[in-house]
């Protein structure tokens, strides 16, 4: 083999070499233009839901806990005070028996 062929060989490939960086610079610049078109694209539609998906689900839970409260009221109304007040009356039922049977412990 010449000197002269390894060197054209060699000019070829540094040729080749060259061209092929280049088209992959062509291709790593749009592929990066594409993914920040589709970045900006995907910030403005996360924008877009939690301004209309937030306040309507805010809403919805500031709702329940108004439920939640007035449940809890009501139940605390109807259900546990009178409980309470029957606990009371027979407490003193059974201090007053206490008293008349003549045991004065403070149990």
């Amino acid at each position: 083999m010449a000197l002269s062929t390894i060197t054209d060989i060699r000019d070829i490939v540094i040729i080749v070499a060259g061209l092929l960086g280049v088209v992959a610079l062509f291709v790593m610049i749009i592929a990066t233009i594409v993914v920040g078109f589709l970045s900006f694209r995907l910030l403005r539609a996360a924008r877009k839901t939690f301004q209309e998906g937030i306040p309507p689900l805010l809403e919805n839970a500031q709702e329940t806990v108004k439920t939640v409260k007035g449940t809890a009221e009501y139940l605390g109304d109807s259900a546990a005070e009178p409980v309470i007040r029957a606990y009371a009356t027979a407490s003193r039922i059974q201090r007053m028996f206490d008293v008349l049977g003549g045991r004065r412990g403070d149990s």
